[in-house]
């Protein structure tokens, strides 16, 4: 499942909480989604990395979105990470600061530890992704 196919499934999973998917040409590093209480970037990976000890890269992981995310968050706004590994299915909700701070150094197991939230299956964080960010 490519980014685009995440971004329509958490979309539809915010309906509730008017979720819309943005492009941003104007500010590059602007999230996926926003929603009612913050902004929400997505990544996807086809699978985890071989070895346990290897840190996580995101292709398409930016400067620019590590830096949205730190300035939000300083303003009082939320910013959150979420990650689909296509493989596993796993899902996992990350603060966007902690994103931020973690991506391109923490490994698979630093990535679980530090997720607000992970979910095994697509279905499970369509069912809880809104119920998380309300809460």
């Amino acid at each position: 499942m490519a980014e685009r196919n995440v971004r329509s499934r958490v979309v539809k999973a915010l309906k509730s909480l008017h979720g819309f998917a943005v492009e941003n040409v104007c500010l590059p590093g602007t999230p996926d989604v926003n929603y009612a209480g913050g902004w929400i970037e997505l990544k996807w990976l086809k699978s985890w990395p071989e070895k346990e000890g290897t840190p996580i890269r995101i292709p398409h992981y930016t400067n620019q979105q590590r830096v949205f995310a730190l300035k939000r968050d300083k303003a009082g706004e939320r910013c959150w990470w979420l990650l689909n590994v296509e493989k596993t299915n796993d899902w996992l909700l990350l603060d966007g600061t902690v994103a931020a701070k973690l991506i391109g150094t923490a490994t698979k197991s630093d990535l679980i530890a530090a997720a607000a939230v992970h979910w095994n299956s697509g279905a499970a964080m369509e069912r809880g992704l809104a119920k998380h960010l309300i809460s």
